[in-house]
């Protein structure tokens, strides 16, 4: 178990480096090492792949992604902190308005691995109490996508189902974010949960890549779903 759990903080302290963190290969080997009830990819021939976004939403970004994924026709799931919930509710209504789906990464940015674990299964509720009245909630992703066991606990007590990811890419307004897209469009099949980060001014660079991506797979035929409708598929 420790070195299960070993395993993936190197990986994700690895990714926190790079504009593409992890690769397909490597997050599929790594679910299957590591404990838990976590969704990181689903298994379907479906020319589809979910795609998300964290750390939303933010003024600087989310109404950009909007009208991207309105122009491909996509959908997503947007996994919201809950301080920038409260800061920006219009946001998160125009995000549901437009047929995306609203998920939970907990009240701030931060290592949810490091938070104590009372104060995590409040908080995760508390996020939840402020998306459910803009529409149902399924999912919560850990901060910097590392998890225990007991955190997997707290949150199916709340009905919630942790998702991480096949490939993760990081947009912070380097030369770095042209390339994002078509680093990450290599990795993506059918089945494959791509995640990317949004909600501040330093991650503008996140709507192009999103542009980008949409239309380099579009041309391989392959469609971005909510989390909720690729494991129907």
């Amino acid at each position: 178990m420790g070195s299960a759990l070993a395993v993936l903080k190197r990986l994700g302290e690895s990714a926190a480096d790079a504009a593409l963190k992890l690769r397909e290969p490597a997050a599929r080997a790594a679910s299957r090492l590591i404990p838990g009830d976590v969704l990181w990819y689903v298994e379907t021939d479906a020319p589809v792949f979910a795609l998300t976004f964290d750390d939303g939403p933010g003024p600087e970004t989310t109404p950009r992604l909007l009208e991207v994924l309105d122009r491909h026709r996509a959908k997503a799931t947007f996994f919201l902190i809950g301080d920038r919930v409260r800061a920006h509710p219009e946001l998160v209504a125009a995000i549901v308005a437009a047929g995306h789906e609203i998920a939970n990464h907990l009240m701030r940015d931060e290592r949810s691995a490091l938070v104590p674990d009372e104060r995590f299964r409040r908080e995760l509720a508390e996020v939840s109490d402020l998306l459910v009245p803009y529409g149902p909630v399924r999912w919560f992703r850990p901060g910097s996508g590392v998890f225990t066991l007991r955190m997997l606990r707290t949150a199916a007590a709340q009905d919630l189902r942790a998702v991480l990811g096949t490939l993760v890419g990081a947009n912070r307004g380097t030369p770095d974010d042209a390339r994002i897209a078509s680093d990450l469009a290599v990795g993506i099949q059918p089945g494959s949960i791509v995640v990317l980060h949004e909600g501040n001014a330093h991650r503008q660079g996140v709507v192009e890549t999103t542009d980008e991506l949409l239309g380099i797979l579009a041309g391989r035929g392959l469609s971005a779903v909510t989390v909720s409708d690729l494991v129907t598929r």
